[in-house]
């Protein structure tokens, strides 16, 4: 339990936030894939992502911490990998357990997986029933959850047809294309995140990107990795929406990624009135720059099921936006966030509609009336890092005192986020 109040001052600082998670952990992943010693630096190290550390592990990687921020891994490569000799346990990273199911259909024997009790409630059917439509075995618990296991052996490529946009399903494919006898084609409905295909086609992976179709061909070998990870966008959305809500901020977020699937956050936040400029100063294996952040007049917008999928994280923060916002604003198509670690619709509702908002949550989405004044009330973040971030910042904003129940779910994806918060906040 953490306690809140408002702050005094803008957020005018340089925010420098930890390295991508998605990325961090498909570095570790694809490192696992790669034959020889493979380097990872900027890492973000965090529950999540020691949950892809211990996997690789498991699968005979050995992982080197030279630095803090440096990772160095040997791996026999893909078709040397190892059965786990225990269960795989993989916390509350759904990341990791869904992208190492397509990973171990390369792996001889049986790989077990499990999670804690909120990764154990969500779907893994979706990648589960693709993966057999390859040939690659499983057995789940009724419908479809974890624990789960995955027979590894001999699987074939073909296309896969995706009926819901999801950049996990779709790089456990990738990675099950792999080792598949020829060719994979998957295609999705509209694009999402595209690290994986970024990634392969650095390591040298054959694979071919035209519109929303990926198709990737069967390797023997894959080169080691040297990657350095720039700072994560989803973070990096908190500090953002502060610095859009305190009037006078000024707001520098050095290095981060810039990745056209992952920047929709700041997209929106721009629609509703606030500047962001940014540049770049990197283009490959992924873009990366520099942005600035300052106020302005906020004002209602409008976000479809195209956007979702390239700010699927930050639509909580836009709902927060929105409450400060002038007039109605319409979520849609984010049937996505009632299956992450809590049902993120019904959570950001509740924080959000005891702080005072006029939230309205919907099967997809919101309607949020605004502008409305917050104020202090007591929060249960219900485990979810996200959310836990989501009321420092709507705290940060109201009137009197916020008590934050569950706050330490952020040492999930930002271990470092409150001692910021304190810092910026003058605390």
């Amino acid at each position: 339990m953490i306690r809140l109040t408002p702050w005094r001052h803008p957020l005018s600082a340089t925010v420098t936030v930890p390295g991508d998670k998605s990325l961090t952990h498909r570095g570790i992943l694809f490192a696992a894939v790669a034959s020889g010693v493979s380097r990872v630096t900027g890492w973000l190290d965090a529950q999540d992502t020691r949950s892809s550390l211990r996997l690789v592990q498991q699968l005979g990687v050995e992982v080197k911490e030279l630095t803090p921020e440096t990772l160095v891994l040997e791996s026999p490569g893909l078709f040397g990998l190892r059965e786990p000799e225990d269960v795989v346990d993989c916390g509350n990273s759904g990341t990791t357990i869904r992208l190492a199911a397509g990973l171990v259909s390369a792996v001889p024997g049986l790989t077990v997986f499990t999670g804690d009790v909120s990764l154990r409630k969500r779907p893994m059917r979706r990648v589960l029933e693709p993966l057999a439509s390859l040939g690659v075995r499983s057995l789940a618990r009724q419908d479809g959850y974890a624990p789960f296991a995955v027979a590894g052996g001999p699987h074939q490529g073909g296309t896969v047809e995706m009926t819901v946009a999801s950049a996990q399903v779709k790089s456990s494919l990738l990675l099950a294309g792999l080792s598949a006898s020829d060719p994979l084609t998957v295609r999705e409905p509209v694009a999402s995140r595209d690290h994986t295909e970024r990634l392969l086609a650095y390591l040298g992976v054959p694979i071919r990107v035209t519109g929303t179709t990926v198709t990737v061909e069967p390797v023997s070998r894959v080169d080691p990795l040297d990657f350095a990870v720039p700072g994560d966008p989803s973070s990096a959305a908190f500090w953002a929406a502060l610095a859009a809500l305190l009037p006078d901020s000024r707001l520098y977020l050095p290095h981060l990624l810039l990745n056209p699937t992952r920047t929709g956050f700041f997209q929106v936040l721009e629609r509703m009135g606030a500047s962001v400029r940014s540049t770049v100063v990197q283009t490959a294996p992924e873009m990366v720059g520099d942005v600035e952040i300052l106020p302005g007049r906020l004002t209602a917008t409008r976000v479809t099921a195209e956007d979702v999928p390239s700010l699927i994280d930050e639509i909580p923060l836009v709902a927060l936006l929105a409450t400060q916002a002038e007039g109605v604003t319409e979520i849609q198509g984010a049937h996505e966030l009632r299956v992450k670690e809590s049902d993120r619709i019904q959570v950001t509702a509740d924080i959000l509609s005891r702080m005072g908002a006029a939230v309205e949550p919907r099967p997809d989405g919101f309607r949020i009336e605004g502008p409305t004044r917050l104020k202090g009330a007591e929060i249960d973040a219900h485990g979810d890092h996200r959310m836990a971030m989501l009321a420092a910042v709507a705290a940060a904003i109201a009137d009197g005192e916020t008590v934050i129940h569950g706050a330490e779910a952020v040492a999930i994806s930002y271990p470092g986020f409150m001692a910021q918060y304190a810092q910026n906040a003058g605390r």
